[in-house]
């Protein structure tokens, strides 16, 4: 046997979460299904694997190479059986990362001979059943473990509105995310040119890197067109160069203990100090890594939008060199294990005016369960309008600098784009037909209750 796996065998610590085994067990099924649709594209995934198994062969000419018997669907099939065991798990993957160079140690966190993570619960939190991508399992394991994980997940509803927000390109382009999370965001944008775009991500989460770089591995992305740092964006400003698009979604409400050495980094200084909030301090590394014509989208709590001291001072020196360039407001309930509402900011490293356009799109949504749900339709909608930059009443405004500068650069949607909707004239002989039928029924009401309390002897009969 070979030295290493005996030292994983023999591991007696286990150094992995169950959200993050959870992770690397969808990794591991995702990368199987493409083992085995090279093998035969027809036939469900398990009939598949039943065929596989017979053949005895391994499949060569695949993006990875995984004998039948290593297989997720291999195990799951065990488990099915009643004849799982641990061990043997680690063993296929460890034989998996020695045949596939880039997916070394990959899967070194797990380990043991036994374990006391519930492996088994694993191919039932995992739809094991069906063929579903990576980006799915993620989704069902984010709700499933709610904010206990360690990794920020970008909602299906932020991913599509931004992804065409920004639009899509033949030629690739290069993009960063300062708040890496799982690279979902990132991943998305400009797909028509995967092979060509260049990827840039940070993220202080170790497990958050370990899933992005899983992430752009299903999605078929060259090992030299993507660069994920383990880093404090906040703390770091990474010289890696200038890009085309920044997105991020940034954890909600996250706290920041600025560094007073900070004062003096490129990316906060004409910015006053810093406030104990992150999402300006991300915002504005974002910004630092725009090319002149570059775009940015970022998803901010309403707050981000209104806040005074030194958030005021921040939002105010953006709106004077013009680089806020639209605020819209999205429905409440759209995201992954919280109900806050949130607004999507779209910013540009450098424009002629100073004017910001406002979408009210909170009732633009679809009610599923407990959640809101941006369709298609709610999409394009916001996106219609937004590349037209056209003024719709009770929807979209364009407000100028002045007007702007006469809220005292609150950026609250609502200020600019009221929803409210009233009668603008009325027929007053109609209403007081109305409200003599209303008198009617008063007094019918009233002799009714009259009636009742002679009945019940609470009032003198004359």
């Amino acid at each position: 046997m070979d030295k290493d796996l005996e030292e994983r065998l023999a591991a007696k610590d286990i150094y992995i979460n169950i959200h993050d085994f959870y992770v690397l067990m969808a990794f591991y099924q995702s990368i199987s299904q493409k083992v085995l649709r090279k093998f035969d594209k027809d036939g469900s995934i398990l009939e598949v694997q039943k065929k596989y198994e017979e053949s005895r062969e391994t499949v060569q000419d695949a993006q990875f190479v995984i004998a039948p018997q290593d297989t997720y669907y291999h195990h799951y099939q065990m488990y099915k059986a009643n004849k799982f065991e641990y061990v043997e798990l680690v063993k296929s993957l460890y034989n998996i990362e020695e045949k596939n160079p880039k997916l070394k140690n990959i899967f070194q966190d797990v380990r043991g001979s036994t374990s006391s993570l519930p492996s088994e619960t694993a191919f039932e939190k995992v739809d094991s059943r069906n063929e579903v991508s990576f980006e799915e399992n993620l989704e069902i394991i984010k709700r499933s473990s709610g904010a206990k994980d360690n990794y920020d997940y970008t909602s299906k509803n932020i991913r599509k509105l931004t992804t065409k927000l920004v639009g899509s390109k033949k030629e690739g382009v290069s993009i960063y995310d300062p708040a890496l999370g799982t690279a979902s965001l990132l991943l998305g944008i400009n797909q028509a040119a995967l092979k060509e775009n260049r990827y840039y991500g940070q993220d202080i989460s170790t497990q958050a890197i370990k899933t992005a770089i899983m992430n752009a591995i299903v999605n078929d992305v060259d090992d030299d067109k993507f660069e994920f740092k383990n880093e404090n964006t906040l703390a770091n400003n990474w010289e890696f160069g200038k890009v085309d698009i920044v997105v991020s979604d940034p954890p909600i409400n996250m706290k920041w203990n600025v560094d007073r050495n900070l004062s003096q980094d490129r990316r906060y200084r004409d910015y006053g100090e810093m406030p104990n909030k992150a999402d300006w301090g991300f915002i504005l590394d974002g910004i630092d890594k725009l090319s002149d014509n570059g775009m940015m989208v970022v998803s901010v709590v309403q707050g981000t939008l209104f806040r005074g001291a030194k958030e005021y001072n921040i939002r105010r020196k953006l709106l004077e060199d013009g680089k806020i360039r639209a605020v819209i407001q999205l429905p409440g309930n759209t995201k992954i294990s919280t109900t806050i509402a949130t607004c999507l900011l779209v910013l540009r490293k450098s424009s002629e005016d100073k004017d910001v356009f406002f979408i009210n799109a909170s009732q633009e949504y679809e009610k599923k369960g407990l959640e809101n749900i941006l369709t298609e339709a709610n999409v394009d909608k916001i996106v219609d309008i937004f590349n037209e930059k056209k003024e719709e009443k009770g929807f979209s405004h364009v407000a100028s600098y002045e007007e702007i500068e006469k809220n005292d650069f609150n950026l609250s949607v609502a200020r600019y784009v009221n929803q409210y909707k009233f009668k603008e004239k009325l027929d007053y002989q109609e209403e007081i037909k109305n409200l003599e039928k209303l008198d009617e029924k008063l007094d019918q009401t009233d002799a009714t209750l009259e009636s009742l309390m002679k009945d019940l002897g609470l009032v003198e009969i004359d």
